[in-house]
C-alpha cells in the first residue's frame, strides 16, 4: 500500500523491534530448546510435497511462513504455525 514515509519508518522499526526481541530470546535459549522452537521436522514435512516447478513451492512456503511471523509480531511459541501456513 501506499503510505507515506514517516509511517514507513515507523513500521520498520516497529518490526525490527519486534525482531531483535525474538532474536534476543532465541540467544538466551539452550540449542536443544531452540531445535524445539524452529520445529525443522515439521519444515521438513512440508518441503517433500512436491509440486510443478522446482522452487515455487519452497518459496511460497517461506513466504508465508515469515508473513505469519511479522503479523503475529514475532511472538509464536514455535515455528511450527509459520511452516503451515502455506
Amino acid at each position: 500500500m501506499d503510505r507515506d514515509h514517516k509511517e514507513r519508518e515507523e513500521r520498520m522499526e516497529q518490526t525490527l523491534e519486534e525482531a531483535e526481541a525474538l532474536l534476543d530470546r532465541l540467544t538466551r535459549t539452550s540449542p536443544d530448546k531452540i531445535g524445539d522452537f524452529l520445529k525443522l521436522d515439521v519444515l521438513s514435512e512440508i518441503l517433500d510435497r512436491r509440486v510443478g516447478q522446482v522452487g515455487r513451492y519452497e518459496r511460497s512456503v517461506f513466504y508465508d511462513a515469515f508473513q505469519v511471523l511479522v503479523s503475529e509480531k514475532f511472538q509464536v511459541p514455535t515455528m511450527e504455525p509459520c511452516w503451515r501456513a502455506n
